[in-house]
């Protein structure tokens, strides 16, 4: 499998976590802005202003690619996405932490 850096998921300054909804995940650009985070031909990057993880109650299903796309882009700039375990169960989505 492909390895995942988890060293940013918290920062030991302290870390700043945000709740996003489904409803979000239907206009990625917008939700990696408002994450603060930097956009390069839209695509998500990491700054020291970017939100290190976020809080998703509710995965998207597996049939919404562009959701999973957009979850997937912020885990891989290492970016946390913790879920609940009963989400994860049913919707599971690769390398997302369970809480």
């Amino acid at each position: 499998g492909e390895e995942v850096d988890y060293r940013g998921v918290l920062h030991r300054d302290g870390s700043v976590l945000m709740s996003v909804t489904l409803d979000q995940l239907k206009a990625p650009e917008l939700l990696y802005k408002s994450l603060a985070a930097k956009l390069i031909v839209g695509m998500p990057f990491k700054d020291l202003a970017t939100v290190d993880s976020i809080l998703v109650r509710e995965l998207p299903p597996q049939d919404d690619k562009n959701a999973r796309l957009a979850l997937k882009r912020l885990i891989d700039i290492s970016m946390g996405v913790i879920t609940p375990l009963s989400e994860q169960l049913t919707k599971p989505l690769p390398n997302a932490l369970v809480l």
